[in-house]
């Protein structure tokens, strides 16, 4: 059996409660090409290439690990966003199931649940949703797939969706007038992840606590878009990196995932993101799930100074 690449040392707060592990595998940028990398930079094309002759959808190889990931169901209080970099907190919608096959209704409706979700479980005084992403799993695609619009895969690579750079860049391009208002508030991009259906048995998502991230650990990566270049990490393995997840998530559970805070430029000890992965759950047949669906929408969360 493949040797877990996850260090086993457990110092953590919540490992005095004995939690559950489950023992599963995510993606990591492949160490053979860390040599590569200082003469290209990684980067993903988020336009189709088959028509471009000699472009490449990416330059980024992947490798697998075996790791641990740990259940915090029933301590979802020691982890918060400005420590660990994610939280997890009860959401309700009004929305029905089949309501999250209407943009109209994700950016008239939810959007504004979104809001008063934040607002109930921060001390921000704005938000500003910019983006979402519905995902459906299809069994029948390759692990590595991205899928298509409004049929998107679980991510199986483990990433952090904004660089420090490319977060203020993003809200000075598209929302101008919001930069000018709040560009000396604190400001974070706050993810608003949740299940449409639960519970979740089917790639169900696993944050990574910020504190142990080392620094060389990340790779920022472009994401070339036709009318903006935007910028994520990669993540190097490093057994160090410490799992979490929510075992059997329902679908009025929604985590709150960090990908920046501006905070962190005055004080280090703030998470500024929390990596993420989804992952095969190993527990149950798969006749037994429903493949997964969710719903993540992407906010400027802004707090007076």
């Amino acid at each position: 059996m493949t040797e877990i690449f996850t260090d086993q040392k457990r110092d953590a707060e919540i490992d005095k409660y004995n939690p559950q592990e489950h023992i599963s595998s995510i993606f990591y940028m492949c160490p053979l090409d860390r040599s590569f990398y200082e003469n290209e930079k990684p980067y993903f094309m988020n336009i189709p290439v088959h028509n471009m002759p000699g472009l490449k959808q990416t330059n980024v190889n992947y490798s697998r690990r075996r790791v641990a990931i740990t259940d915090i169901r029933g301590h979802e209080d020691l982890f918060t966003l400005d420590k660990t970099g994610f939280a997890v907190a009860k959401f309700e919608t009004s929305l029905k199931h089949s309501d999250f096959q209407d943009p109209h209704a994700i950016v008239s409706q939810y959007y504004d649940e979104v809001k008063r979700f934040l607002q109930e479980n921060t001390d921000c005084c704005f938000v500003l949703p910019f983006d979402y992403q519905v995902r459906r799993k299809d069994p029948n695609q390759k692990s590595t797939s991205r899928g298509a619009p409004g049929r998107a895969q679980p991510f199986a690579s483990i990433h952090a969706d904004q660089t420090e750079r490319a977060a203020m860049r993003r809200l000075e391009y598209f929302h101008p007038e919001e930069f000018a208002r709040f560009r000396n508030y604190r400001i974070q991009i706050v993810n608003v992840w949740r299940p449409l259906r639960g519970p979740v048995y089917d790639a169900p998502l696993a944050m990574c606590d910020y504190r142990t991230v080392d620094a060389t650990d990340r790779v920022a990566t472009d994401i070339i878009f036709p009318d903006y270049l935007g910028e994520t990490y990669n993540f190097w393995a490093n057994p160090k990196h410490r799992l979490y997840f929510v075992d059997g998530q329902r679908n009025d559970e929604a985590w709150m995932i960090k990908c920046f805070d501006s905070k962190t430029d005055n004080d280090p000890s703030i998470a500024p993101f929390a990596p993420h992965v989804s992952f095969p759950y190993l527990k149950v047949d798969r006749e037994q799930y429903t493949p997964r669906e969710s719903i993540e929408v992407r906010t400027f969360v802004f707090y007076k100074v």
